[in-house]
């Protein structure tokens, strides 16, 4: 059975995690990578596999816009360091058009997932606080912050400072969070300070004063630290599943100290975990705000929206996917859809079901045989290929090895008698009129009556135009050529 039906089955039969609320979320600190695209789909594998079992579930997208910048990624100019330390959503968007600069990254990231089918409702930080849904916790979090320091303690194995709170208030005169910290509270305002030297990377103004924490409709003052805003969403919101890469999940890690908070503060069931390895690409983790790794909208550039969410769909939770663009990985990648599109294997036929974005039929054409066919311009490739044609001459371009290329050279190969002779019988033909289908068939007779291998003669054809022994089929090629082909041999 399919993993994600396991676990829709030992959600529901546990009684518990009603009602069925699906979560993911992720801060738009600049291009998200496609990392952060695997959770997507995890999530929405779960949720469909909910809805497969007719039980009422709704799955939510939240894009944390509300948290500070607090590292310049390296394709953004350097008069954005002036917006440093200050919350993505009051930052300017990079591109006309778009609301700001968390705005300008998640609706890209949500442009590449909508079109790998996955349609969650996403929700903003920042309108989740000024709704004034989060104003509960934030006290409790306040009134309850000795229990909250003694967490840290506990888990992480240090002193916590008495003066420390578990809130980030936005400084209400230069307008930063990462420089500005609570120093007090009364059960009704917080006394805060932005503190000029608080991080290296950029300078507080040194306000002082006393604010209340709470937001409302149009005011957002600050927000909790990540670790326990987790928690305090699920518990605002209801979520009762939410999954995580393994960096939170292991031991000590940020979903134990979440399970803490529900514990301890919320009084709030921790939802069903799903905890997953990571996305690498040549074996490197990526990050959107270093600029690491490719992007998921540069992914849906080099595969068609049904090829990437196959690659997420068929690969097992429990196991990284290392995706290495160059050598035949995507070639491979294509086959493998083609053959899951034919398998009678139950777990296959799943896999291929949840990798569907549309009901276009699959193509019988491989991949490997466009790349052929846009190096030969004249083979006909069947109409519901003509897709994936964009994507085999990316391949050829960025990523295909120089085996895989075939360009024509009109240079001087060296070639035996046999095949020589071979080619000017081919050429001598040349001036009737031909079939590409035709043609090959004569191919192989020609070969035949002159007593050359087939691999023999074809390999003379090849080297003739491209200096290498294999390529394209062969009639094609020629027919394409056929004009080099004769001056040469005829």
């Amino acid at each position: 059975m399919f993993w994600a039906d396991k676990k829709a089955m030992e959600i529901i039969d546990s009684g518990k995690y009603k009602p069925y609320w699906v979560d993911d979320m992720k801060t738009p600190s600049g291009k998200i990578h496609v990392g952060s695209l695997r959770g997507v789909v995890i999530h929405d594998l779960i949720y469909k596999a909910l809805k497969d079992r007719n039980v009422e579930v709704k799955y939510t997208y939240i894009f944390d816009d509300h948290d500070p910048m607090d590292d310049l990624p390296i394709y953004l100019p350097q008069e954005f360091e002036k917006y440093l330390g200050m919350p993505l959503f009051k930052i300017p968007s990079p591109e006309k058009g778009f609301e700001n600069f968390a705005k300008y990254y998640a609706l890209e990231f949500r442009n590449v997932f909508s079109a790998i089918d996955c349609q969650p409702e996403v929700l903003w930080s920042s309108e989740i606080y000024m709704s004034g849904k989060m104003n509960d916790v934030i006290k409790l979090c306040l009134d309850k912050a000795q229990v909250i320091r003694d967490i840290y303690a506990e888990l992480y194995k240090k002193e916590i400072p008495s003066d420390w709170y578990p809130f980030q208030p936005y400084c209400p005169q230069c307008g930063k969070v990462s420089t500005t910290k609570v120093t007090d509270w009364d059960g009704e305002k917080i006394s805060i300070e932005c503190v000029v030297d608080k991080v290296k990377w950029t300078k507080g103004c040194g306000y002082k004063g006393e604010i209340s924490p709470f937001s409302s409709k149009g005011n957002l003052v600050g927000k909790l630290p990540w670790k326990v805003e987790w928690p305090c969403k699920w518990s605002v919101l209801g979520i009762t599943i939410e999954g995580a890469g393994k960096d939170h999940m292991s031991s000590g890690g940020s979903h134990d100290f979440a399970k803490l908070i529900c514990e301890r503060v919320l009084n709030y069931e921790v939802p069903y975990a799903i905890p997953y390895e990571f996305f690498l690409i040549e074996g490197k983790k990526m990050s959107s705000s270093k600029g690491l790794g490719s992007s998921a909208a540069e992914m849906l550039e080099i595969l068609p929206p049904e090829i990437l969410r196959f690659l997420m769909v068929k690969t097992r939770i429990e196991r990284a996917i290392d995706f290495n663009p160059g050598g035949d990985t995507i070639p491979k990648l294509f086959d493998e859809y083609q053959e899951a599109s034919k398998s009678k294997d139950p777990d296959m036929k799943r896999i291929f079901e949840l990798s569907q974005v549309s009901k276009k039929e699959v193509p019988s054409t491989r991949f490997i045989e466009l790349v052929q066919a846009i190096q030969a311009p004249n083979i006909k490739v069947e109409d519901k290929a003509r897709d994936w044609i964009p994507y085999a001459k990316i391949w050829i371009d960025r990523f295909a090895p120089e085996e895989m290329k075939f360009s024509i050279k009109d240079a001087k190969v060296e070639l035996t008698n046999a095949q020589k002779e071979y080619l000017i019988k081919v050429a001598g033909e040349l001036d009737k009129e031909w079939t590409a289908e035709d043609l090959q068939t004569k191919l192989y007779e020609w070969a035949k009556e002159m007593k050359i291998p087939s691999q023999k003669a074809f390999a003379g054809i090849y080297l003739s135009l491209f200096g290498k022994s294999y390529g394209p089929k062969a009639a094609w090629v020629i027919l394409k050529n056929k004009e080099l082909i004769k001056r040469k041999f005829k």
